[in-house]
Order: structure tokens, then C-alpha cells, then sequence
């Protein structure tokens, strides 16, 4: 075989088009591939100046790497839009070099990437908010059939290296690429910092990167992307999925996770739909236990109620357990079983006189659904209701603040007692005190525990205390566990009292007789909440 046929095989197994220009910048030789029909090398650019291939920016580039090119040298390759004509345009690597025994004239070696595509002036594009995207993800799961939805993460890289003047028009063109490519081409959300996701029914992602590729060309801006996805309708059950996409987003978003968000993400969305078969199951089977810790009158320190604590297997405290609950929309059916453990607990022999409080979430007040099974739990035993007192949680907040008045309203009516739990910890706490019929409110560990040191503390149970009494609420200090601390809440004005200092959560309520007046109790030792 000649040399040249050999050489130019070679040529051709690194690039699709080969070009030679002149010192003057015209093409003298083109052979190979063309970028799409009607473009022929051989035919259209001979004659041609190499820089009227490319659209501007490309140009400028192309020009810039022109003069810095040296005999014996190969540039970088650049990454340039080849101009197709009518808005159209491909993206092409192009690499130089001067051949010293062929100067002035230079070696160009062109390799197409991706397809042609027409690139719009990029209109106002909003993406999609958080919510908006779970929204969409659940009218599309719901509407999908066995078509499939796949959830793409974008991690759009080098943008800290673009001009500050440049990164608007940039960021304009990312978000109406990003959008283009999505369902519908409205299903593209901005998560966090250089972080996207998007809804697709393709699952080649290769079109993802062309879009951000062929900006990033157009523009001539170095920046890249890394993307990532998942298929959210392989073989799971989409009301769960919808839940657990939250959570895990949510999760992905705050630990920094999104470096490798279809691992990370995948994981915690299975690790959370494994949790929602757990907990559902464990609610089924009534398998975790109440412990009772006493609330007293603490100026008699006679035992007014318990309060019921849940006790999980396998978890040090609830609390994380409970929050994922309210995340998956699990909660009200374990607030309603906590509910009849409790009733189950003053029915039995020798408590028929027992107060219980139970803790409700938020969450559990969003529909009617809790109200109404806590009702038909009781139908048949009024005096439960008076004996049963409520505890609203506030780890997750109440969404319609009107709609739960009313099914409160209900529940107080049927002779039920409400308390708001943990009050001054959340931002809402005075808002739900200003829409909520409440019989008390529970003040805080964290402002109980300060009180003794803390002036500021002291001043603001002081009000708070002043204020209850305005409304005629009931109020209880949580967390007193030493002698001075339920003396100090005493002087403050508090009526209630629950902590270690008067006993600590036990499996059944302890009934003995009333413990004597704070005054005449010997100061007890601080103990660890654990």
C-alpha cells in the first residue's frame, strides 16, 4: 500500500475531516466527512476562508489560536460551532498544526460532535422550583401508564470560571436548553448552586450534555456537564416513590450529596422506601411500646396526667422516626395507634381514674382523616375523651392553619384537651396560638433549663406565663429536673410541671401517692436525658 494511502488512514482514524489552509487563511484541501447534507468538504470549501465556517464567537477563537500557533506545534483543540446556515449549527473539535516543511500552510483536523440542531435565542426561562418539580413528577407519575419517567441530575461544571458580565446571558442559554430537553420542555428545576434536575422519557442522557455542549460552543465559554439519572417507574409503587423523591432530594441537598447525585440519590430513595414498608409494618403490628412519664401541679406536686412516650425497636428516639413519618405522610396512622395504646393503658384495671396525653403531629391535623378515627375510637366511651389530652407537635408545620381550627374545634368539643408541645422552640408557635383553640401550652425544655442562669430566659417564661393566664391556658415547664429549677418555674407563675425531678418515663404510669409540695422536697441531683 503507498505511504500516502497509509498516512492518510491514519488522518482519518483520529478525525472525520481533514483540511489544509494557506497563508492566508483560504482552504486549499478539504477531504472526508461532512457535517450534514448539502456541506460537502470537497465541493463547498475550497476557496473558502477557514474562519466563515463558524459562527462569531467561534471566529474569534479560531483567530486567537491562529496567531499563536508556531512551526513544528499543535494547538489545543478548540470546541467551535460550525455555522449551517439559518440558525443552524454543529459542534466540531478542530486541532491545528504547522508542518515547518509545509509553511506557511497548516494541517486543520476536524472531528463532528453531536447532531445539527437549531439554537433559538433563549427566551425568559423560569425553572421549575423544588415543589414545582415534585408537583410535576406526581401529575406525570399519576398520567404515565407504562411509560417511563426518569429523573436526570445536571451538575453543571466550570461556570466560577465564566465572567461576571457573561454569566447571565450564559446562565439564560443553560436554563433554556436545560428545559428544552425535559418533558414537555417544562421540567427542569434548579436544585442548588450549579445543580439542575430534569424529567425525561429518554433515557439517553447524551442529549442532556449535547444541550449544555452546544451552549457552551455557541457562546465559546469552557464549561461542561456531568449528568446523572434515574428511572423512577422501574417496577415502584408511584405514590410511595413521589414521598420518598422528597425526602431523598431533600437529604441529597443537604448533606452536599449531589456530587454523585444517581448513587446517592438512588440509594437514599431505596434505603427510604425500605423505612416506609418498615414503618408501615411496624404500625400494623402495634410493635413499638408507650412509656408514661408524670406531670405534676407543681405547686402541690400531685400528679395531674402522663404523658405517653413512644418507645421504637431499634432506634435510640423517635424523634428521626417520626420526622421521616411526616416527610412520607405516615404520621396520622401512628398518632392514631399511639392514641389507642393509650386508651388501651386507662382502660385497664386499676386506672380508671389516669389522665393521658399523646403526641399528635402537625402533619396529623392536615386532613380530616385523624379527627375522625380518634372519634370513632371513643364513640363508646366518653369519659376517655375527657381523660385523653392531646399534644400538637410542631416538627412539622400545619399547612392550613383554618382547616385544622375546625377539626380541633371538633375534637375539644367532643371533650378532648389540646396542648401545644414544646412552645417557643418553632416559628410558628404564636401563630398557631393566634388561630388555635388550645386548653395550654407546653414551654420548652431549652428555656426551662436556661432559666436558673439565664435572665432572658426567665423574662420570657414570666411573659408567656402572664399571657396564658390572659387566655386562660394551662401551662407546663418541661425538662425540670432539679429541686431549684421547679422552685424558679413556681415563682415564674407555671402551673405544670414534667422531668426527671419528678420521675422519669416508665412502661406503665406509676400510681402512688400525691409527692408533697415543692417546698418540702430536697433538691435532687441533675439527671441526663440521654
Amino acid at each position: 500500500m503507498p505511504l500516502n494511502s497509509r498516512l492518510l488512514g491514519l488522518a482519518f482514524a483520529s478525525a472525520d475531516t481533514l483540511v489544509e489552509i494557506d497563508g492566508g487563511g483560504r482552504i486549499v484541501l478539504a477531504m472526508g466527512a461532512a457535517p450534514c447534507a448539502g456541506h460537502s468538504p470537497e465541493a463547498t470549501w475550497t476557496g473558502r476562508s477557514l474562519t466563515d465556517l463558524f459562527e462569531a464567537r467561534s471566529v474569534e477563537r479560531l483567530e486567537a489560536a491562529l496567531t499563536d500557533l508556531t512551526p513544528g506545534a499543535r494547538s489545543e483543540p478548540l470546541d467551535l460551532m460550525y455555522d449551517l446556515g439559518r440558525g443552524t449549527f454543529r459542534r466540531v473539535r478542530l486541532r491545528l498544526f504547522s508542518l515547518p516543511e509545509l509553511a506557511p500552510h497548516l494541517s486543520c483536523a476536524l472531528t463532528w460532535l453531536g447532531q445539527p440542531f437549531a439554537l433559538e435565542a433563549p427566551q425568559p426561562t423560569e425553572m421549575l422550583s423544588r415543589d414545582d418539580l415534585l408537583r410535576q413528577t406526581s401529575g406525570l407519575l399519576a398520567a404515565s401508564g407504562s411509560d417511563a419517567i426518569n429523573l436526570a441530575f445536571v451538575d453543571v461544571t466550570g461556570l466560577e470560571n465564566v465572567e461576571p458580565d457573561r454569566i447571565d446571558g450564559l446562565k439564560a442559554h443553560l436554563h433554556h436548553a436545560l428545559q428544552s430537553v425535559s418533558i414537555d420542555g417544562s421540567s427542569a428545576s434548579h436544585l442548588a448552586g450549579n445543580a439542575y434536575a430534569l424529567l425525561r422519557r429518554d433515557g439517553d442522557v447524551s442529549v442532556v450534555e449535547d444541550a449544555i455542549h452546544n451552549v457552551a460552543a455557541l457562546e465559546g465559554i469552557d464549561v461542561g456537564a456531568d449528568v446523572r439519572q434515574v428511572n423512577l417507574t422501574n417496577g415502584m409503587d408511584r405514590h410511595a416513590t413521589l414521598r420518598a423523591m422528597r425526602h431523598a432530594l431533600e437529604v441529597c441537598i443537604t448533606n452536599g450529596a449531589l456530587d454523585a447525585p444517581d448513587v446517592t440519590f438512588h440509594k437514599t430513595l431505596d434505603r427510604t422506601l425500605v423505612q416506609m414498608d418498615s414503618f408501615r409494618a411496624m404500625v400494623k403490628a402495634r410493635d413499638f411500646a408507650l412509656h408514661y412519664q408524670p406531670i405534676v401541679d407543681l405547686r402541690t406536686g400531685a400528679v395531674h396526667h402522663f404523658e405517653a412516650l413512644a418507645r421504637i425497636p431499634g432506634s435510640d428516639g423517635p424523634e428521626s422516626t417520626i420526622r421521616l413519618a411526616e416527610t412520607l405522610a405516615l404520621i396520622d396512622s401512628f398518632d392514631l395507634v399511639v392514641a389507642e395504646k393509650a386508651i388501651q393503658q386507662m382502660k385497664s384495671p386499676g386506672y380508671g381514674l389516669t389522665h393521658i396525653a399523646v403526641n399528635v403531629s402537625a402533619g396529623s391535623l392536615d386532613s380530616d382523616a385523624y379527627g375522625e378515627a380518634l372519634l370513632r375510637l371513643s364513640a363508646n366511651d366518653p369519659d376517655i375523651r375527657r381523660r385523653l389530652s392531646l399534644e400538637i407537635t410542631e416538627t412539622a408545620n400545619i399547612a392550613d392553619l383554618e382547616g385544622a381550627q375546625k377539626r380541633l374545634a371538633r375534637i375539644r368539643k367532643a371533650g378532648f384537651r389540646i396542648y401545644l408541645d414544646d412552645f417557643g422552640v418553632g416559628a410558628s408557635c404564636f401563630d398557631y396560638l393566634n388561630h388555635l383553640t388550645v386548653d395550654g401550652v407546653k414551654i420548652d425544655g431549652g428555656f426551662v433549663m436556661r432559666a436558673c442562669e439565664d435572665e432572658k430566659s426567665r423574662t420570657l417564661i414570666r411573659h408567656l406565663v402572664d399571657m396564658c393566664a390572659g387566655l386562660k391556658l394551662k401551662t407546663v415547664a418541661e425538662r425540670v429536673e432539679t429541686g431549684q429549677v421547679a422552685e424558679l418555674m413556681v415563682g415564674l407563675g407555671v402551673d405544670l410541671g414534667q422531668g426527671w425531678f419528678y420521675g422519669k418515663p416508665e412502661p406503665r404510669p406509676r400510681l402512688e401517692p400525691p409527692a408533697p409540695p415543692v417546698a418540702a422536697r430536697r433538691r435532687g441531683a441533675v439527671e441526663s436525658w440521654g
